[in-house]
């Protein structure tokens, strides 16, 4: 009769095994670009194998019969039922109502703007009809000799025109809002939050290091400049180049403000290396 192995023997190096295949697999996937939750996945499974050859090396259980086989079956079902509703909540999960609510905040963006052309348009039209109604009300005191106590002109105008321009503050937080609203946390960085990967580089301190018009430039065109250390990520073209079509102007106009605000020197922000097109 062979030798029953102790537990040791079975899982030694079928763990070496297995932490060898999980740390390749992590670093191949890395390597190719893999979010993080694909690099856990695949380690889970290098695992998962590693649990099932240990199972096929362990010494064989006493055969269950009667009530304790159908215990161990429903036993091993809820096991199985629980790791599985427990990853399911652990891993992203698509919310379609999530999406749908990014959608209509740009949406809503474009409706404002839409609404506040037709309203400036409106103001312009009542300016020009309250100018007119003054001139004619002039021109009645004229009639009626000269009385200037008689008639005064009207002169009833808004107070403000819609669109008026905002406040460095209410400009620094629209600007904020454009950020998440376009998601560029998925590839920046700002007080350590936002991208796992290295996407990006960090903003922390991008206020001193571009001018607001270079930034401008490079949300429209993102080959104006790229930031030193990521060379290889602007060759793949990571950044959209699509703004200038989906965003409005007042919108890129307070990303820049909000942008220019980010000076932290504790942090070390990439300094921009401009092409030669666009040096400075």
């Amino acid at each position: 009769m062979a030798e029953q192995k102790s537990l040791f023997k079975i899982i030694k190096w079928k763990l070496v095994g297995a932490g060898s295949i999980g740390v390749g697999l992590w670093i191949v996937t890395g390597i190719l670009g893999f979010p993080s939750v694909f690099q856990w996945m695949f380690a889970f499974y290098a695992l998962l194998g590693f649990a099932v050859f240990v199972m096929l090396d362990l010494p064989p259980m006493k055969e269950i019969t009667g009530g304790k086989a159908i215990l161990a079956v429903v036993v091993f079902y809820i096991g199985c039922s629980t790791i599985y509703i427990a990853a399911s909540h652990l891993l992203p999960q698509y919310d379609p109502e999530w999406e749908k609510g990014k959608i209509a905040k740009i949406l809503e963006k474009k409706r404002e703007r839409a609404a506040t052309v037709s309203t400036k348009e409106l103001y312009a039209k009542t300016r020009e009809l309250m100018d007119r109604a003054d001139a004619i009300m002039v021109k009645l005191e004229g009639l009626e000799g000269g009385d200037t106590k008689a008639i005064k002109p009207v002169n009833r105008k808004p107070k403000m025109a819609p669109g008026t321009p905002l406040t460095p503050e209410q400009l620094v937080a629209v600007g904020k809002e454009a950020y998440d609203l376009y998601e560029c946390y998925n590839c920046h960085k700002i007080g350590g939050k936002g991208a796992t990967k290295k996407r990006g580089p960090k903003l922390d301190n991008i206020g001193n290091l571009v001018k607001p018009e270079d930034m401008k430039r490079k949300i429209l065109d993102p080959q104006i400049f790229v930031a030193e250390g990521f060379e290889k990520e602007h060759k793949k073209g990571l950044m959209p180049d699509n703004y200038k079509e989906i965003m409005e102007d007042e919108e890129l106009d307070a990303l820049v403000a909000y942008l220019m605000t980010l000076k932290n020197t504790s942090v070390d922000t990439p300094k921009p290396v401009f092409h030669s097109a666009g040096q400075h």
